[in-house]
């Protein structure tokens, strides 16, 4: 077995019990199945930078999982996404000067 395949093998993992701290996480009956719900309904469920890298970090992870086959990203209360935070992301990116962002 090669190097890489052994330092997958210790990444793979199985998903079913993960609890994220910005968004509902759920599995489906057979564990196949992952379902992300954004839950800010009272905002439209926007997304914050934390929200954002949280996501990023458990899509990067999915590719080891030994359960979870696909995901569906879903928003709580009639909304999916309003997109970025205006108070968390959008207010301080207009503080930014250009080489700060």
């Amino acid at each position: 077995m090669s190097d890489i395949a052994l330092d997958m093998r210790h990444h793979k993992r199985a998903f079913a019990d993960y609890q994220p701290k910005h968004f509902l996480w759920s599995v489906s009956a057979d564990g196949k199945v992952g379902t992300i719900t954004l839950n800010r309904p009272e905002r439209k469920n926007p997304l914050t930078f934390d929200s954002y890298a949280e996501l990023r970090d458990l899509f990067r992870s999915l590719c080891y999982a030994t359960d979870i086959k696909t995901v569906v990203v879903t928003g709580a209360g009639g909304n999916f996404c309003s997109g970025g935070d205006v108070h968390e992301i959008i207010g301080p990116l207009t503080r930014m000067t250009m080489p700060e962002l």
